[in-house]
């Protein structure tokens, strides 16, 4: 062997240890035998499934690296490594007749004649293994009942902040609708409707969908990834997904409001798993600690914060977070924004021509550091209105230029002297010929508002008195009737 080709078997049997510890799920299900009627079920790790694969690995030969245009050697072999290396997963929501105890049971080789068939999961878990050996050829799976244990609290954290991660480097993902007959169903389905599943949905590059009666959607012949079938408009309705998204879906910290607005209808067990089943989908680190509540979602967004520079990131209406007033309580207070292509073309010119908003906002240990373009107001009245989460005051500003502007919020304690302004944070900033930034708001090039919050500044309050965001109803949206020059004020939220 030349010392060529000893350099290049170093380097796949790297590559190879490098994937199956970093890459793989701690433990799969090992189906035997490898044809025929799946007999006995084992529960195994990573050590066990390296050497499964060590002679796959080892026939790899130079002449099979073929990197694709953007892409580096390594991963061109990384990416061969998976396509050999593969596994089932399933997606599937749990209901009371699953057993959360699986791990242990599956602990030693389980002959399928021993089921307990009474056992949801044990039900659930051998339809899926059919499925995974019958329709896919997989001789491996992972099922979350099964192969987390749950006892440890570093695999069940390695667990939820590699899910993501998991589920993308599968073979397939069989996803179970267990009210599901048909497509005409999806719209009633509860795993639409659950928080794990969203990054369930979006992370495997090949998924298929299957009834409850374990019936393929579409049948097999037709379509071996929904992924690129049909079906997908229909997900994409019902999710408000857009279909490039679904079929290949790219983890990161930008379109903050989108991807909440995707989450805020989905429910969890658990009020931290808001928060942990967004770790993938936004590529953030996250320790899981149980037990910390609404203090996740929080950590969430400041994991966000650190990467994003986007200020839609802000553009949030409802309750304030417990932790800080300028960061949202949960998904759901972010709206649905309809968009325009003439929108999308307008941004684009305008992130060319200027700067919009603050880029360099971040949280200090005084809050929220961030510019806006701070546009004083005067309150004209207020009346109390009721709603369905108690009374609510609805405020009326008026501006010169910006004309009467009405509010509803979620304060109702106001002192007399209290100071109102608008903190414009999507602002255009365009530099002087002689030096400096100019911040300014134009309504002539532009089509639609402007995004603000409602500040407040109450001089008797403390010695240290400063603007602080006050929780609306509705995002603050400013439509100025002239264009608008001044310079920007630093604030801490």
């Amino acid at each position: 062997m030349g010392s060529n080709e000893t350099e290049f078997r170093e380097l796949v049997s790297r590559l190879f240890d490098e994937y199956i510890i970093n890459e793989m799920p701690a433990h799969l299900l090992r189906l035997h035998p490898d044809t025929g009627p799946i007999e006995t079920i084992q529960l195994i790790d990573r050590f066990s499934l390296r050497s499964y694969y060590e002679t796959t690995a080892n026939e790899i030969r130079e002449v099979d690296i073929v990197p694709n245009a953007d892409e580096e050697w390594e991963d061109a072999i990384t990416r061969l490594i998976k396509d050999k290396v593969r596994y089932a997963i399933l997606s599937h929501r749990w209901v009371n007749d699953d057993s959360e105890s699986l791990f242990q049971y599956m602990q030693s080789n389980v002959h399928v004649k021993s089921f307990d068939w009474r056992v949801g999961g044990l039900r659930k878990l051998y339809a899926f293994c059919q499925k995974a050996r019958n329709d896919f050829n997989c001789s491996f799976a992972w099922y979350d009942m099964c192969c987390i244990d749950k006892s440890s609290s570093s695999e069940l954290d390695e667990a939820i902040r590699s899910m993501f991660r998991w589920y993308r480097n599968s073979h397939i993902c069989i996803t179970y609708l267990q009210e599901t007959d048909s497509i005409d169903d999806l719209a009633e389905e509860e795993w639409f409707k659950r928080g794990w599943t969203l990054s369930e949905l979006l992370a495997p590059f090949r998924i298929k969908f299957y009834g409850k009666s374990w019936a393929p959607l579409r049948p097999l012949h037709e379509s071996e990834n929904d992924k690129y079938d049909s079906i997908l408009q229909e997900i994409s309705r019902i999710t408000r997904i857009p279909e490039t998204d679904l079929r290949a879906f790219t983890p990161d910290t930008n379109r903050v409001q989108e991807k909440m607005v995707w989450a805020s209808n989905r429910r969890t067990r658990r009020v931290e798993d808001i928060a942990y089943s967004l770790i993938g989908i936004f590529d953030v680190s996250l320790m899981v600690a149980y037990g910390e509540g609404k203090r996740a979602f929080y950590r969430l967004m400041e994991a966000i914060l650190q990467r994003c520079d986007h200020w839609e990131i802000f553009s949030w209406k409802g309750p304030s977070s417990s932790y800080n007033a300028a960061l949202p309580a949960d998904p759901s207070c972010y709206p649905a924004v309809k968009t325009t292509g003439n929108y999308d073309a307008e941004e684009q010119i305008n992130n060319e021509r200027y700067i919009v908003g603050d880029r360099l906002f971040s949280l200090t240990n005084h809050g929220l550091r961030i510019k806006v373009l701070l546009v004083r107001v005067e309150k004209v009245c207020d009346t109390v209105v009721e709603g369905t989460h108690g009374s609510r005051k609805r405020l009326v500003f008026s501006h010169g230029v910006l004309g009467d502007v009405e509010l509803t919020c979620m304060h109702s304690k106001y002192e007399p002297r209290v100071e109102w302004a608008f903190g414009i944070i999507d602002f255009w900033q365009q530099y002087r010929d002689g030096g400096g930034a100019l911040a300014f708001i134009d309504p002539c090039r532009r089509s639609r508002p402007y995004t603000a919050f409602l500040l407040s500044y109450h001089p008797n309050e403390s010695p240290d008195a400063r603007w602080r965001k006050e929780m609306t109803e509705d995002v603050v949206y400013i439509w100025p009737q002239r264009h608008i020059y001044d310079s920007l004020t630093v604030l801490y939220l």
